[in-house]
Parts: structure tokens; C-alpha cells; sequence
């Protein structure tokens, strides 16, 4: 019976995949054609030499006068013309819509021997086959013809020959189509999987030599173009079907069911394929046993051996699962992949590894496989043979299971991948593989779940599967707070041949375990039926949990213990189980026992402490009486030692003295050795290296100490001084300590200014009222010899008030040393001059100032109003330099304000021009001086820290 099968490289079915094949025509000599038909359109000059090398001999003679027989006939489709004759046994079409589209299509309706059509290998392999009502086309382009639209003739050939497929699909080139009745060793590799060899249809690629000249005799013009262009067409043609991936293609009647020696699996719409390179295979629409309502597309291939047999050691599948599957569906998969063909015995009898072992395992964990849902992000869209609108699809992404072969690393075995959700929880993307080891896979991911009392929680669960001859373990396992979260999904116990699909899946059961912890005292324990719609969300939304005594809880002691026993009292008192009230009393036994344990400790504690700190004590009262026996041992020495350094030592008031006591200062013939300045005591107790090498500490201190920059007196440090004070640096260079030490002597201490880091007078004299009713706000020189004398061995604080670092502007003093002092301490109170009063002449002779207090008293000679003059500056204003000429006495006097306006200079000419600038936003501060009859010195000091 003729049969027709679309002549193309598979373009809408398998153009690109991996097994795509063509075939090659043995070459034929150009024969020369009839002038054409009268009302046929001219056909170029390619198809008729193209159809006059055809390697036919029982055609080839016919053809060449059916050319010119051609006559109209009905067609349909964008075919502007459809032309056909017929002589004995051939019917030839030709078909256009202009040059743009040329095809001839050759029917040759009987029974004959295959031509050698083929490439050397697949043409050997096909042996003795025999072709029924051939039909070959030669198209410039590429095309499809639907059944109702064809000619009458050729519509009967295609329903009583081709199955009655609805459309012809062709490819530019040749292409041949025939009912094939198979011999050699195709037949034979197809009757080894249970496929009948003269049941289907087979189509290829034809290409013969092609004739020099294809174009030649077109004429000149569009004709010649569409010439040229049609000839490459051909040879293009020619050349893609001699790659080793062109292939013969083999299909079977629609619906016609077959299982390839896989008891449980059926194919339907199946095609065979062989390519040059002798790769065999199949596709189709597969529903396997168990899951028959989920089809699933497959497709096989394996290579031949160079004689066409097919001895399987190394094959391939990929398959493409519908939209709803499950893990139990892809086992279903796995269980069909099992088969008697002797060929796959070595592998442990089928294409997965060691199926045989653990099928049986597989079927019996239907019901937990059931509930993994594995989703195909791109499922395949529908494929129906014949149909043209539902090819065969060819992209891999359509394609989420493969069986890779014995070639593959521990294959052969099965890979599934696909989105997943797993007891209605979406996990994400799964790879799971089965085969030596039986099916194994392994996906993580945070879940949302409901833990008893602890309402929603996200933590992350791992789910594991492996199932084996030796195991079937299906759950997920978390931890959140230290409790373990265990769900386990038991399928049913695995009987010999259960998998054939003679008995029903066993039933499966969902077990939920939840520890106690410390942290969390209530467990969760339930068991149910597990269906394929078993949402775990839900599960655990029922599951309530129940207390569970903390003491039993491994690991649970002390203040966890307690802390458990107080969740169980009051956060989950209301769950069952270890009650509330069982909780109140252990925590009062622990209660009475802390409180037992605490007051012994605290005794013990203070009588261990105790006796510490008089051990302490004994042993820092030794130790200092040593140290101060040393020390007293070496004054001794020194008192009696006669030199340079000690005679002005004792000359300075400072001399040598018991332990705690000093004699008032004074300033002596050498200032190094004022009482401010050197302390015997202090150099000692910081001065170990000059103790090591038995040097007098006041010749040392005479001779390197000062010029090393060390400190002598806890009052006093040049280096600390000079750094602190922009003009002790702008009157002393770095070298000159002496210079800072004469300059302490004769101004600092007088003017308030910080000694060291750890010792400030001003500091010392601001803390203490009794001291300042005592020697006045600002009378530092006896406040110094106070703490000196009293103040240091009474305890009394001298240290800084402010820690402030940097370079500061110190107090300036200008004029002479007449007159009596004074100061404005008393209205000043640390505030700022806002005015003044001044009366002068060729000096200054009377000065006023005015603080936010009030007005000081009058300094000098001021009289009455009206004054030389007086200032006052507006609210919110401030003095922050001061303008003087001075030598004995204080010669002119001027001020400038915040807001820039400058008050004087008021007085004489005489005198040196001095400027104080007060820095940033300071203030000119508290005023203070000496003064008789005019002023005789004024002392200038900011707001900021002395």
C-alpha cells in the first residue's frame, strides 16, 4: 500500500536536535527535458535537471515526456497554480505561485527495491529493504500542504497510502517518502525491541550530484536571479545531507501504541530514526505504567555498531514531563525503565542501574513520593504525529528528565530536575538521580511553620530522599532554639513483584516529631495518613504542643533549668501535659536553695575578703615602711652631703625634712630649688635610674634633670608649662627650661596658671571657700603655699578642674610693681568686661570696670564725672583686645568689642605699645592689678582655663 511521508530535514519536528539525519542520492546524469506544457509557467531550469538526474531507472525514461503533459488541476493554499499528468504508475504535480515558489513532486505507485539513496554506512544497514509507492519532491522552498487542499489524485494516495495525515510538510532540496518494508540489520535492531518492520512509513533527504550548470538556459534578468537563487538552494540542500547527523526518519500510524521491550511503558505517535553516523532512536508520547494519565514526551537514542547491531552499551533519554507530576510519577518513570532485554542485564536489568534492586522499594514509597510535586518550569507543548501544528519539540528546555548511559559517571541512571513542593511547601529547585545507589536526592529551604506556643517561625529544613534495596528514608529535619524538627513520611514495606503494578500502592503515614528544649519546654508528636494533598502547614496549624518536665530534658540545669520551669509557669501554662503548678513548686525549691546557697557565700565572701584585705594591708604597710627606711637612709646621706646643689637647696627654705613635712619656699639664690619647683621626696619616687647609679638627686637635678625635661615637684613641669602657654613659648626657646622656670617664679603663680597636668592653683583656690575667705579669690602665690605647707598632707584635692589640651593664651601683665594689688574676683565672679571708666592724662590715672554683676571698684585715681570715659557696650557684646603703653606705670589704655569698635588708646605717648588678643569666641576676663595714685600695672586673662 503507497505510503507519503513529508521529504524535510524534520523543520518542524527535529531540525536541531541532537539525532537529526539526512541521506545522500547516488549521483545520475542530467537528462534533457521536453519544452514545457502550453499554459504551465516556465519551470526553472533547476528543478528539471534536478528531476532528470533522478537515480530511478524504472521512472527515468517516462518522466522526460511528462513534462510537457502537464495540465491544470484544483489546488488550494497561496498556490497560484497546480499543475499534474500521470503515465502508468507515475503521477507527476508541479506546483507555484511564481518563481518564488517551484516545486515537483514525483508519485511512483508501486513496489520497488530501495535505490542506494543513502550514505554508505545507513545504506548498508538498511540491506534488503523495499519501498511502496515512493513519492519525491523537489521544492525551491519550503512548504506545507494541507490534505483538503491538495488535488484530488494526490489526496487519495496520501488517505489510502500515508495514514490520511492532514498536511504534507516538505523541505527545499529533494525528498523521499515511501511505505518501507524493512530488512538487513535495521529490521533486526527494530524486531529487538518489538517493533514489526513493515508497519510505518519512512522519509529521508535526497541528494544527488548536482549538475554543473543549474541556472543554465534561464534567460536573462528576474529569471536569471531566481535561477541562480534556486540553484544554491539545491546544493545547499545536497550538502546539509551529507552530514554525518542526516538522517532516514521511520514512523507508525497514528495512535498506534508500542513499548519497545518495556513492559510498562506505552509509546504512541513514534518515530524512528537512523542518521549517517549510525545513531538509532526513537520519540514520541509516552504514558507509563502507574501514571498512564500524565504524558510525557521521550525520546531514546543508542549507536549501532558498524553493522547495524545494537548491542546497548551506552544510550540515552530525555523526557519532558507535563505541568502536574509528581515524584511518584517519575518513579513510576524509574520502575518502567526496567526490562528483560538480555542486553541490559549486566547493568542490573534495565536502563537505570540496579533498577531491579530497589523498583520494588520505589513502588512501595508511593505515598510519600506522591506528595512532592515536581514541576516542570517549560513543559513541552503538545506533539501529535501528522499533525503539522504540533510538532515534536525541539529546544532542551522543554526536556527535565534524562537517562544518561553506562558512559556516564555511575551509569546508567536517571537525573530529574524541576521545581518542587514538597507536603504543599515550596522548596525550590531539585536534582535528583537514580541508579547504583537507588534514588537520592536532597533540597534546602526556610519554611514558615507554626511551632505550638511559638506561633509562626521561620526556620530552615532540609528534606532528604533515598530509597534503595537497603533503605527508604523520606522526611525534613530542622532545628529552631535548639529543638529538632522532624517530619518522617513512611511508605508501606516493599514485596517481591509489587512493582509490576498488580497490587495497589501500600499507604503511607506522616510522623511529626518536635523535642522539648531548654529554651522551649514543649514537645509536638503526632501521626497521620499521608496523601498526595497533605498540606504540612496545616499539619502543624492543629498541632498545639504539649509541656514536658524540664529535669528530663537532657542538658537542662541550672539557670536554663529555672528559666523552663518559669516559661512552663507563665508563657505556657495553658498547654497540657507538665502543669503550671508543678512548674510553681520546683521553682520555689530553687528559690529556698539560692537564697540557703547565697547567704553562705556572701558570709564566706566577706570573711575571705576580709581577711584579704588585711593581708593586703599588712604586706603594703611593710612594704612602705621598707621603702621609706631606704628612703629616709638615703635623705640622711644627702642632708649630710656638702656640695653646690644642696647649699642652694637649703638656701631655698626647701631643706632636707622628715617624712609628710615641708618648709614654706622661698624664691633663694637658685630658682631650680624653689619649693615649687624641686621636691627632694618627688624626684626620688620618680627618679629610679638616678637612684641606680648613686648620684645626689639635687646635683642631678642642678646639673641634667631640668635640661632632660624631667619633672621635680608634682606642682611644676617646664615641659608641661612651656607647652600649655603660647607666650611662655614665645619668650623661652625649647632649650632654655630655665627660662620657663623663672617665668613660673615671677608670673605663673601669681597669675593663676597650671603647673603640671595633675596640679593647678587656681584650680585649688576655686575649690576651697575657706581658703579664699582666707587669702582672697585670687591671692594664688599664698594658696601655693598653702597646699605646699598644709594642703597636700591634709588631703586636699589640687588637681585640674578641666582637662582641656593645646596650646593656651596665658594671663599678659603690663606696667611696673608700684602701688598696692588688686583685683576684681569679688563682682567678676568668672564673668567678662562689658565697660569701663577711665580718667587720664599723660598716664592712665584711674580705671572702672564693669561686669554682667555690676561695677567693680575704683582702681586709681578716678574722681568724679564726667571721666576721660566711660563705655559701655550694648547687650550681648563683648571685649576680646586690649591696647596698652607701659614701662614703670601703665602709660594708655584701649579696647576693641566684638562688634569691631575700638575704645581709646587713652593716656600718654610713653611707655612700650603692647596688644592681648583673647582666641575664638572667649572673653576679656576678670580684671586685676596694682595701682597708688595712677595704675601701675594691669594683668589682662581670658574667660577659657588658666
Amino acid at each position: 500500500m503507497p505510503i507519503l511521508v513529508a521529504l524535510q530535514p524534520l523543520a518542524t519536528t527535529m531540525k536541531k536536535l541532537m539525532f537529526q539525519a539526512g541521506f545522500l542520492l547516488l549521483g545520475a546524469t542530467v537528462l534533457h527535458m521536453p519544452v514545457h506544457a502550453q499554459g504551465v509557467p516556465e519551470i526553472t531550469p533547476s528543478l528539471k535537471k534536478m528531476l532528470g538526474a533522478l537515480p530511478i531507472a524504472e521512472a527515468r525514461d517516462q518522466v522526460q515526456g511528462m513534462v510537457g503533459a502537464l495540465k491544470k488541476t484544483s489546488c488550494g493554499g497561496n498556490l497560484t497554480g497546480c499543475y499534474m499528468t500521470q503515465s502508468g504508475p507515475l503521477q507527476l504535480y508541479f506546483f507555484t505561485s511564481g518563481t518564488s515558489q517551484q516545486t515537483l513532486l514525483l508519485v511512483v505507485d508501486k513496489s520497488m527495491k530501495m535505490p542506494r539513496l543513502l550514505g554508505e554506512k545507513a545504506q548498508k544497514v538498511m540491506g534488503e529493504t523495499s519501498l511502496s509507492a515512493p513519492i519525491i519532491s523537489i521544492s525551491t522552498t519550503d512548504y506545507e500542504l494541507g490534505n483538503i487542499k491538495m488535488p484530488p489524485a494526490l489526496q487519495k494516495v496520501v488517505r489510502d497510502n500515508y495514514f490520511n495525515v492532514n498536511t504534507l510538510s516538505f523541505s527545499s532540496g529533494v525528498q523521499l517518502a515511501a511505505r518501507a518494508n524493512l530488512g538487513g540489520a535495521i529490521k533486526l535492531a527494530m524486531e529487538s525491541m518489538g517493533v514489526k518492520g513493515n508497519e510505518m512509513t519512512m522519509r529521508a533527504a535526497v541528494v544527488m550530484p548536482i549538475p554543473t550548470d543549474l541556472a543554465g538556459g534561464a534567460g536573462a534578468g528576474a529569471a536569471a536571479a531566481d535561477a541562480v537563487a534556486h540553484g544554491n538552494t539545491m546544493k545547499q540542500a545536497g550538502a546539509d545531507a551529507m552530514k554525518p547527523e542526516a538522517f532516514v526518519e521511520f514512523q507508525f500510524a497514528p495512535k498506534t501504541s508500542l513499548n519497545f521491550g518495556m513492559p510498562q511503558m506505552t509509546l504512541t505517535d513514534a518515530t524512528f530514526f537512523l542518521n549517517n553516523a549510525l545513531v538509532f532512536g526513537y520519540k514520541g508520547n509516552a504514558a507509563y505504567k502507574g501514571a498512564t494519565d500524565k504524558k510525557v514526551l521521550t525520546q531514546f537514542q543508542t549507536p549501532l555498531t558498524p553493522a547495524g547491531g545494537m548491542d546497548l552499551l551506552d544510550f540515552s533519554f530525555r523526557m519532558s514531563t507535563p505541568a502536574n507530576f509528581t515524584m511518584e510519577d517519575a518513579a513510576h518513570v524509574m520502575i518502567a525503565m526496567a526490562s528483560p532485554d538480555p542486553r541490559l542485564k549486566k547493568y542490573g536489568g534495565g536502563f537505570i542501574r540496579n533498577i531491579e534492586t530497589f523498583k520494588d522499594p520505589l513502588f512501595a514509597m508511593s505515598a510519600p513520593l506522591s506528595a512532592i510535586q515536581l514541576r516542570n518550569p517549560t513543559p513541552a507543548p503538545e506533539y501529535r504525529f501528522g499533525d503539522s501544528s504540533k510538532p515534536f519539540p525541539d529546544d532542551n528546555k522543554y526536556f527535565n528528565l534524562a537517562v544518561l548511559g553506562p558512559l556516564a559517571e555511575g551509569g546508567p541512571l536517571m537525573k530529574a530536575a524541576g521545581d518542587v513542593n514538597i507536603l504543599g511547601q515550596k522548596m525550590g529547585w531539585l536534582a535528583a538521580s537514580a541508579g547504583l545507589d537507588g534514588l537520592r536526592s536532597e533540597i534546602g529551604r526556610a519554611l514558615t511553620l507554626k511551632l505550638g506556643p511559638l506561633g509562626k517561625v521561620s526556620f530552615n529544613m532540609t528534606q532528604t530522599t533515598a530509597i534503595s534495596i537497603l533503605m527508604r528514608e523520606m522526611g525534613l529535619e530542622g532545628n529552631f532554639a535548639g529543638q529538632k524538627v522532624k517530619v518522617t513520611m513512611h511508605g508501606g514495606v516493599p514485596v517481591e513483584g509489587m512493582s509490576s503494578g498488580s497490587v495497589k500502592p501500600p499507604e503511607g503515614t506522616l510522623e511529626i516529631e518536635v523535642n522539648a528544649s531548654c529554651v522551649n519546654p514543649f514537645e509536638i508528636k503526632t501521626k497521620m495518613k499521608l496523601q498526595a494533598s497533605t498540606d504540612l502547614d496545616k499539619v502543624f496549624e492543629g498541632e498545639g504542643g504539649v509541656n514536658v518536665d524540664p529535669a528530663k530534658i537532657p542538658g537542662c540545669f541550672g539557670k536554663e533549668l529555672e528559666a523552663a520551669y518559669n516559661k512552663i509557669a507563665g508563657e505556657y501554662k495553658n498547654l497540657s501535659g507538665y502543669t503550671a503548678n508543678a512548674a510553681n513548686a520546683e521553682l520555689k525549691k530553687i528559690s529556698d536553695a539560692a537564697a540557703a546557697a547565697q547567704r553562705a557565700a556572701e558570709a564566706e565572701a566577706q570573711k575571705a575578703a576580709k581577711a584579704a584585705e588585711q593581708e593586703a594591708q599588712r604586706a603594703a604597710e611593710a612594704a612602705r615602711k621598707e621603702y621609706d627606711n631606704v628612703k629616709n637612709a638615703a635623705r640622711d646621706v644627702a642632708s649630710k652631703t656638702s656640695n653646690a646643689a644642696n647649699k642652694a637647696f637649703n638656701d631655698a627654705g626647701n631643706a632636707f625634712k622628715k617624712l609628710g613635712k615641708k618648709k614654706k619656699h622661698k624664691k633663694g639664690p637658685d630658682p631650680l630649688f624653689a619649693a615649687s619647683v624641686f621636691d627632694w621626696d618627688f624626684y626620688y619616687d620618680h627618679a629610679p635610674d638616678v637612684l641606680a647609679i648613686n648620684m645626689d638627686l639635687a646635683t642631678h637635678w642642678q646639673i641634667y634633670g631640668l635640661d632632660q625635661g624631667r619633672q621635680a615637684s608634682p606642682e611644676f613641669s617646664a615641659t608641661f608649662y612651656r607647652n600649655r602657654y603660647l607666650d611662655v613659648q614665645q619668650l623661652c626657646s625649647a632649650s632654655d627650661l630655665r627660662c620657663v622656670v623663672q617665668h613660673w617664679l615671677d608670673y605663673g603663680i601669681r597669675q593663676g596658671r597650671q603647673g603640671s597636668s595633675d596640679f593647678s592653683v587656681a584650680s585649688y583656690l576655686d575649690r576651697y571657700p575657706d581658703l579664699q575667705n582666707a587669702f582672697g579669690k585670687a591671692n594664688y602665690e599664698d594658696a601655693l603655699d598653702h597646699w605646699i605647707n598644709y594642703g597636700e598632707i591634709q588631703g586636699r584635692d589640687g588637681r585640674p578642674a578641666s582637662n582641656v589640651q593645646g596650646t593656651l593664651i596665658g594671663m599678659q601683665q603690663v606696667g611696673g610693681g608700684g602701688g598696692a594689688p588688686w583685683d576684681d574676683y569679688t563682682t567678676c565672679q568668672g564673668q567678662y568686661v562689658i565697660g569701663f571708666r577711665i580718667r587720664a592724662g599723660a598716664r592712665v590715672d584711674g580705671l572702672q570696670f564693669l561686669y554682667p554683676n555690676g561695677w567693680g571698684a575704683v582702681h586709681g585715681n578716678l574722681g568724679n564725672a564726667p571721666y576721660t570715659a566711660e563705655v559701655v557696650l550694648p547687650a550681648g557684646h563683648y571685649f576680646y583686645e586690649v591696647h596698652s603703653r607701659s614701662g614703670t606705670t601703665v602709660d594708655a589704655f584701649g579696647m576693641i568689642s566684638s562688634g569691631g569698635v575700638s575704645y581709646g588708646m587713652f593716656g600718654g605717648s610713653g611707655g612700650t605699645f603692647q596688644a592681648y588678643q583673647v582666641p575664638g569666641t572667649e572673653r576679656l576676663g576678670c580684671m586685676m592689678g596694682r595701682a597708688g595714685s595712677g595704675i601701675d600695672q594691669l594683668t589682662f586673662s581670658r574667660t577659657g582655663p588658666r
